[in-house]
């Protein structure tokens, strides 16, 4: 009967072990899913912002050598990601694909060249676009220089929402993480209350009374980020695999992934060390009465 009992008992145990891990990995995992959100949410809003351009018109009395010159003055700038050379000719045949017709007879040939500008991101907002815009003005051979300042602020303030959306969304979650996994251990810790008590009864000193406790819980959440990385590594691999999530996800920078499984690792490490920590210091100071509500 002893032996059935102790059975039970260890099933219950490792039962309990199970369901704590996989509780803290599916928390973990959710953190890790919203990780890689936040990460493409950055490399989506540097393309969108890279795709702002400075249309640069070039003198009409322009020559070939110092179009070459310019070019190589404007690939010179630390703000230009790319430059495209729009002759005369390309400019015109756009315009009337555009239009719909040739609008020559009426008005002549009036497009000039230009050089089309993509601008680094992090160059993309108002102040810097403005300091750019003035230094296009003031090179030789450039006769006017032309943004959309309209679609710019649009961006800019679009971004500046996802942004602030995407950080409350991460703090909630933070919070509900904290919570879901603290209670999950003070449960696992609740039905070995009494084995708190009985140790410290018979003198046993509160760093040995801790230990045993907090080791189990950081090998547990240990695991728990284990098995949340791994599946946040298939839900990559899925999105590799798949033509459209792979042109969504960026995979050209594996060290902001390797960098959030870290972050999932200690995160995992500390929150249940603190819970355990806390869970079991409240047993310790709970008068015996109290034990059996």
């Amino acid at each position: 009967m002893a032996v059935q009992i102790e059975k039970i008992t260890k099933h219950r145990l490792a039962s309990s072990k199970v369901s704590t891990v996989i509780s803290i990995a599916l928390v973990l995992f959710m953190i890790g899913l919203l990780g890689i959100i936040i990460i493409n949410a950055k490399q989506i809003s540097d393309k969108v912002k890279e795709n702002i351009g400075f249309e640069v018109m070039l003198a009409s009395d322009i020559t070939e050598g110092q179009t070459n010159k310019l070019q190589q003055e404007l690939e010179s700038k630390p703000y230009v990601k790319s430059i495209t050379y729009l002759s005369k000719e390309e400019a015109t045949q756009e315009t009337i694909d555009q239009l719909g017709h040739d609008f020559r007879d009426v008005v002549g040939d009036i497009l000039p060249a230009s050089f089309q500008l993509k601008i680094n991101a992090k160059y993309a907002n108002n102040d810097s676009l403005l300091i750019i815009e003035k230094d296009l003005n003031l090179m030789e051979n450039v006769s006017d220089v032309n943004y959309h300042k309209s679609y710019v602020n649009n961006i800019n303030e679009n971004l500046n929402k996802i942004s602030l959306i995407l950080l409350i969304i991460s703090a909630i979650l933070l919070i509900i993480s904290l919570a879901l996994i603290s209670n999950t251990i003070r449960i696992s810790i609740y039905s070995k209350r009494f084995i708190i008590k009985s140790m410290l009864l018979v003198g046993a000193k509160r760093s040995t009374i801790y230990n045993p406790f907090i080791v189990s819980s950081i090998i547990q959440g240990i695991w728990g980020a284990i098995l949340a990385i791994l599946g946040l590594i298939g839900v990559l691999y899925f999105c590799y695999t798949q033509p459209f999530a792979a042109s969504i996800i960026d995979f050209s920078q594996p060290k902001y992934y390797m960098f959030l499984f870290i972050i999932i690792f200690f995160i995992g490490i500390l929150i249940t060390w603190l819970s355990t920590l806390f869970s079991v210091r409240k047993y310790i100071k709970m008068k015996i009465d109290k034990l059996y509500e």
